[in-house]
């Protein structure tokens, strides 16, 4: 759906929202503190940007917002398993709001009680309306066009980590196969962008992309500046590689403005701080039914302080006005339009171009209402500017639609190789890989060499033998998840280090038992593999499917 308004204008956004989450399927506890993540990124950042983009769609009967959804998270929000405690914890954060009500009734801590608890409410009840299919609301406005679904892989591994050896290339490949048939098999039509893990490129991924029919990626901006042929537009055009893929490139100057909470919107001293939460602050007898059954402390969402100023600690800090920090994110969005025109103004004349420029803004999506509480308000408030007011010389625009207008007016790509990039820390991949994460590497390497050598050797008996062919979708599973970018990540930050170093080992040694199973050195324990056997069916690891990948 091409919005005919966007031909004319200087320069188009194209707002690129990442969703992922790893797997935290834990049945054997009442509950983890892993799953939270999940619960807190539905209840914070997928609910509310669904309602704000039914909002715009229903009053301009567009959106113009292109989001991904790693496989993990697709996995999750489409398993009964994880819908039943989403909506157990959501009826719990309800359940709080109306106990706050009553014990801030007649304090200063009321109007911040009664809007938090009217929004979780109005999340509640969204979920209910949607019978706990979160990507079903998503689903129905990318069919009418209002917005764009596309995918990512599916255990959100680094790729460049993987054109190693053929075993782990093929792994590579099965992570883009599964999450191309999955989101095929939820969304009923084919992914035709794709959002590369943590940015990782390197050329030789162009192949597989172009195999699994995707027409386009994202990389940081230094990956265009910096390519091996000369970059005539800078990351304010899209190229084509060699192999036909269109790469865009991250535009700096809003990624910057929007992500950045020193620098950025999202440090505003009356905004709402993120780490100051009743579930810390409030005594343990009247706070212990809605944290972690443990009495370990955890977020609830009801938080009623703001930022204050730089440094302020928390025992500081001064009451939040969520109308006056409401009113903060229209002026923070009229702000990043002026910026984006004066932005489209100074290169559409210095790159002598007579159609809309790009502008990829290029943002986790958890960002939005998770870790920026406003960051909702403000995506609402430039898309209702750019849709109502035309006197803007910038627009709003889906990826493919922006595509679209480039192709109707025959505009030649300029062919680029890019330069292998990531985003984040130095730009070179050494968030994912230091001194405190190689060791990962070498045991999925070795591992996912051995699991395919002995399938290879062992080719007739798995086929012939149903038991051992579930027990090679298992090892895939296992492998596949051992590669999430999350386990490197968490541990180099330092955030919850003990987990990541805890979750690859579980993934390493479930892979090490398969193979000496399947080499024949033991025998099938079930009762010890239920839970693999679980993720393995709900990844949807279908042996008999990938087996053109999987032998040689």
């Amino acid at each position: 759906m091409v919005n005919e308004k966007n031909v004319d204008k200087k320069g188009l956004i194209l707002f690129v929202l990442h969703s992922h989450l790893p797997l935290l399927y834990y049945p054997e506890y009442r509950e983890s503190l892993e799953e939270r993540w999940l619960f807190e990124a539905v209840r914070e950042s997928y609910i509310p940007l669904l309602l704000v983009f039914e909002e715009i769609y229903n009053r301009y009967n567009y959106v113009g917002v292109t989001i991904s959804f790693s496989g993990s998270l697709l996995t999750m929000l489409t398993n009964d398993f994880f819908k039943e405690r989403i909506y157990a914890h959501l009826k719990k954060t309800v359940e709080l709001g109306q106990r706050e009500l009553q014990r801030t009734k007649g304090t200063q801590f009321y109007k911040n009680a009664e809007f938090l608890y009217n929004k979780f409410s109005g999340v509640l009840k969204k979920f209910e309306d949607l019978n706990g299919d979160i990507l079903r609301g998503y689903k129905e406005l990318a069919k009418s066009g209002a917005i764009q679904v596309i995918t990512s892989n599916l255990t959100h591994c680094i790729s460049p980590f993987y054109f190693v050896d053929k075993s782990s290339m093929k792994l590579l490949e099965i992570q883009f196969y599964k999450a191309v048939s999955n989101f095929v098999d939820y969304f009923g039509f084919s992914p035709e962008g794709v959002w590369l893990p943590e940015c990782a490129y390197i050329p030789e991924i162009n192949k597989i992309l172009k195999k699994y029919n995707i027409k386009y990626t994202f990389l940081e901006s230094h990956g265009i500046i910096f390519s091996r042929d000369f970059c005539k537009y800078g990351t304010f055009m899209p190229y084509v590689t060699k192999d036909g893929l269109i790469v865009f490139g991250r535009d700096f100057e809003s990624s910057k403005q929007v992500w950045s909470a020193k620098e950025g919107y999202p440090g505003d001293f009356w905004y709402r701080e993120f780490y100051k939460d009743i579930g810390y602050d409030l005594e343990y007898e009247y706070i212990k039914d809605y944290i972690h059954e443990s009495g370990v402390r955890t977020d609830t969402g009801y938080k009623y302080y703001r930022i204050t100023g730089v440094d302020v600690p928390l025992s500081s800090k001064e009451i939040y006005d969520p109308d006056f920090a409401i009113k903060k994110s229209f002026e923070h969005a009229a702000n990043f339009i002026f910026n984006r025109e004066r932005q489209s103004e100074y290169w559409c004349n210095a790159l002598k171009l007579n159609l809309p420029m790009s502008i990829a803004a290029m943002y986790d999506t958890e960002l939005f209402g998770h870790w920026w509480f406003e960051g909702t308000y403000f995506l609402k408030n430039v898309l209702y500017l750019l849709n109502e007011e035309q006197r803007y010389l910038v627009g709003v625009s889906t990826v493919s639609d922006y595509l679209k207008i480039l192709e109707s007016n025959n505009f030649k790509f300029e062919q680029l190789e890019p330069n292998s990039s990531t985003w984040g820390w130095k730009g070179y991949f050494e968030y994912w890989l230091n001194g405190s994460v190689d060791y990962m590497y070498r045991h999925i390497h070795v591992n996912t060499k051995l699991f395919f050598d002995i399938i290879n050797s062992k080719k007739e008996f798995i086929d012939k033998n149903e038991k051992y062919k579930n027990l090679a979708e298992i090892g895939i599973s296992e492998i596949l998840q051992a590669q999430c970018s999350d386990w490197p990540f968490i541990v180099f930050t330092g955030q919850v280090s003990q987990y990541g170093h805890a979750r690859f080992k579980e993934h390493i040694q479930n892979i090490m038992k398969i193979n000496q199973i399947l080499s024949g050195n033991s025998e099938i324990d079930t009762e010890s593999m239920w839970k693999m056997s679980d993720i393995s069916k709900m990844y949807k690891i279908d042996f008999n499917k990938m087996a053109e990948i999987i032998y040689e």
